[in-house]
């Protein structure tokens, strides 16, 4: 359990903390204290770091429990957004990243660790709208741990193992490629390049691959750092959906192309329009 847990288990009113007396928070104290025997599960560090949150990081606390997407990440819960006020414009992150490094940083260390593991990367952009207000230690093992994750697909496809795809499921997920884009970087982009090269080059052998085509549509989620390969991405990925097109075009014309068919009525116009020349001499 943590703070906000603890905040959210005693229902105290997170519209008017802001306004707290000493002789409120001294009433949160006395309701604590009860909680802390009536349940024993109750820690007793969280306990005093939520009065210590009440008393000196009020601020902060109330930005975090008035936010829908930080209480609910922190809470556990999935509140609707009815349930909070206008969310604050502006804020000090820095007042906040080092809140929830005090507080909380263990929690977001741990949401961050669950949905990398069960490939869940959307659950994390969906936060992602402050990431400024997260730990810079906290984001820097993310990074790290989505530069593993983007190693071992490089080395599943590079030995070409077909029972090895199933580990790396998610290069075809283009919610993985869009929270790369929030860590671009030139050594990112280097890797980026490296498994383009590598898929496209599969590609191009087996254009009917549906795996290939949608590693290369996916990755068109990523913003690179250098723009030129943003641009590549973008470029792949209209390559594979004009040739689906064409490809659907001509099984559904049995076997033959749309663009084929085009020319063929054309020549044919052309045959009888000659014959009707020739008959009319």
């Amino acid at each position: 359990m943590n703070i906000i847990e603890l905040f959210e288990e005693l229902k105290i009113d997170k519209n008017n903390i802001l306004l707290f007396s000493p002789e409120d928070i001294i009433r949160v104290e006395k309701q604590v204290n009860v909680e802390k025997r009536i349940n024993p599960g109750i820690d007793v560090n969280v306990a005093n770091n939520m009065i210590l949150a009440l008393k000196e990081y009020r601020k902060e606390l109330y930005f975090i429990v008035s936010n829908r997407i930080l209480y609910n990440l922190f809470s556990k819960k999935n509140y609707s957004r009815h349930n909070f006020p206008s969310p604050q414009r502006e804020y000090d992150c820095e007042k906040i990243q080092s809140f929830i490094n005090k507080f909380l940083n263990d929690d977001l260390v741990l949401f961050f660790d669950q949905n990398l593991s069960q490939n869940k990367f959307d659950f994390i952009t969906d936060i992602f709208d402050f990431k400024d207000c997260f730990p810079e230690d906290a984001l820097f093992q993310l990074n790290k741990k989505l530069n593993g994750k983007l190693d071992s697909i490089l080395v599943n496809l590079s030995q070409n193992n077909s029972q090895n795809m199933v580990a790396i499921s998610y290069v075809e997920y283009r919610s993985f490629y869009v929270l790369l884009s929030y860590f671009s970087s030139i050594e990112m982009d280097n890797k980026i390049r490296s498994l383009v090269n590598i898929v496209s080059e599969r590609y191009n052998a087996n254009k009917l691959s549906d795996f290939y085509m949608t590693c290369i549509s996916s990755m068109q989620g990523y913003v690179a750092y250098d723009p030129s390969l943003t641009d590549i991405l973008v470029s792949n990925r209209e390559a594979v959906v004009s040739n689906s097109s064409d490809r659907d075009s001509s099984s559904s014309s049995g076997g033959v192309s749309g663009k084929t068919i085009f020319f063929m009525i054309l020549a044919a116009i052309k045959i009888l329009s000659l014959f009707a020349k020739c008959s009319s001499h």
